[in-house]
């Protein structure tokens, strides 16, 4: 028999375990043998030398680690986790962002805690990425780079402390500034594939403050 056991208010140190019956036993039992305390149940409180000594009944029970039971991510696990999703390619760009490498931020994904300086500027990349993906947008690396305020790029920006979610905000609007003169100059040219734009690969373009 197999009872999977819940806490409804589990402490810190609770993990979900299964617990298994043993098979039931008939046989003298050895009263020093601790925990002999614990098989006073069923007994109604009477557990007397001679059920002691003679025990009848069942084993305790054998605990074991549920299979499909896994702690819930740390918070920065699941940052990260929103990062890589969000980014996809241009993940391996983030480093700057920090100042550590690339390995540093692949053993944050598998579950090292970051620095608490690093805190606050991996939350707001999280929230950085969460607006990219709801917004169906790719950054490319030629995107983070950029001028989106102040003569900065957006990895500058987010290293700076800048707000992550806003900072995504502007570099969208950007791209779809980029993207709708670009449409403009096709339509010009009579269908005639126009020339990259300057901001197209990475260099600054003038009066892009978004």
């Amino acid at each position: 028999m197999m009872v999977e056991i819940f806490c409804p208010v589990a402490p810190p140190s609770f993990s979900p375990a299964i617990y298994r019956q043993g098979p039931p036993i008939s046989r003298p039992a050895d009263v020093s043998a601790p925990p002999w305390p614990y098989a006073d149940v069923g007994t109604g409180g009477v557990y007397v030398i001679g059920l002691a000594l003679y025990h009848v009944g069942y084993p305790m029970a054998s605990v074991g680690e549920h299979p499909d039971m896994q702690p819930e991510p740390a918070p920065h696990v699941l940052q990260m986790r929103q990062v890589k999703a969000g980014f996809g390619r241009t993940m391996s760009r983030l480093p700057e962002v920090f100042g550590v490498s690339r390995q540093t931020l692949y053993n944050w994904l598998k579950g090292e805690t970051p620095k608490e300086a690093h805190s606050e500027r991996l939350r707001q990349l999280a929230e950085a990425a969460a607006l990219f993906a709801d917004m169906h947008f790719k950054p490319t690396s030629a995107s983070l780079d950029r001028t989106l305020l102040q003569g900065s790029s957006f990895l500058q920006l987010l290293a700076q402390g800048e707000n992550g979610k806003e900072m995504a905000r502007k570099l969208i609007r950007v791209h779809q500034r980029s993207e709708n003169s670009r449409a403009k100059l096709d339509a010009m040219l009579g269908g005639q594939k126009a020339r990259p734009m300057a901001e197209d690969i990475g260099a600054p373009a003038l009066n892009e403050d978004a």
